[in-house]
């Protein structure tokens, strides 16, 4: 390498979006310009050995590009005596992937094979997990909830990564079976999963199951707390539409609608970047209308997935799986 400052940058950066992220782990220490990039959120985006979104099936979980062409592949949870466990809902955050796992969750990177699992509390086995982030130290913390045998309400917990501790949070908004109690009334969240994004979870959720006027909840996990952050774009909606909030050139949000009634597909994106101050400069607009009146309905109620999309210029690529789980 005696002559490489006679490569052009973006030579290096395309030789480099080519090697797999395990190898590129070893090629930091030859520059500080090669460490620099090698740790840049967008340059790992771009790899082309990488998935670009995830799907989990009733029993596997599949890693999707498009490069350009649709690729799909096998990924592998390798984690000695869980392989009788199946993978529930997968939450994204940075590539970071949260797998609930019925009695317990794992936090997966599928980029360099790296796995942990979190142990449920002794006195809360059941513990249902919702979501993954950080603070503003950067502790990457998990969101789930569990409820009393005796209790009407849902409590929540957090989980440390770096404490490896549990914490009750009896100040933040409190949910009772799967609706948040706020100023104003009762509010539900949607059937889908959330996404984390800038280290923040967002959900969707309506306020009111008749009027189905949908809206955006996060938590953040810096003060521990739920916030409404924005409205969603979508109207005339039927209760068993299907919501998929997801994330959009890793800075914006996107938003799959399929209609229950007619099957149309939906896709929204923001305007500009998410910022996680608040949401009242939130602009949506609307980026592809797709009929499709003989298309299945992508949220199977019988299986555990849901819909994982992705957006590429003008491109949508939908996963999704049938009432039996298959993908």
């Amino acid at each position: 390498m005696a002559n490489k400052e006679n490569v052009p940058c973006d030579l290096i950066v395309e030789i480099l979006s080519h090697v797999p992220p395990k190898s590129l782990i070893r090629f930091r220490t030859v520059s500080k310009q090669w460490n620099t990039l090698i740790n840049d959120k967008a340059f790992i985006n771009n790899n082309k050995t990488t998935s670009q979104f995830f799907l989990a099936t009733k029993s596997k979980i599949y890693g999707v590009r498009v490069n350009p062409k649709i690729e799909v592949s096998e990924l592998t949870l390798d984690i000695p005596a869980l392989e009788s466990l199946l993978p529930r809902h997968l939450i994204n955050c940075e590539g970071l992937l949260l797998c609930s796992m019925g009695k317990g969750a794992v936090v997966w990177n599928p980029y360099l094979g790296q796995t942990r699992w979190i142990e449920p509390e002794s006195n809360h086995p059941l513990i249902k997990f919702y979501g993954i982030g950080y603070d503003y130290d950067n502790r990457y913390k998990t969101l789930a909830s569990y409820k009393k045998y005796w209790a009407t309400k849902t409590s929540w917990k957090t989980h440390d990564f770096s404490s490896d501790a549990w914490k009750d949070l009896h100040t933040m908004v409190m949910i009772s079976d799967s609706s948040t109690h706020q100023k104003g009334g009762s509010n539900t969240f949607h059937t889908t999963c959330g996404l984390s994004l800038n280290g923040t979870w967002y959900r969707i959720a309506s306020y009111d199951k008749k009027k189905y006027l949908f809206f955006l909840i996060n938590f953040d996990f810096s003060i521990e707390a739920f916030y409404k952050f924005c409205d969603l774009p979508c109207e005339d909606n039927h209760h068993q539409d299907t919501l998929v909030i997801g994330a959009f050139k890793g800075d914006r949000f996107s938003l799959l609608k399929q209609s229950h009634l007619t099957k149309k597909i939906q896709i929204w994106l923001t305007k500009n970047k998410i910022h996680n101050k608040g949401g009242a400069d939130v602009e949506w607009m609307n980026f592809m209308e797709v009929s499709a009146p003989n298309l299945p309905t992508l949220v199977q109620t019988r299986s555990y997935s849901q819909p994982s999309f992705f957006i590429d210029d003008k491109r949508l690529v939908v996963c999704s799986c049938d009432e039996t789980g298959w993908a």
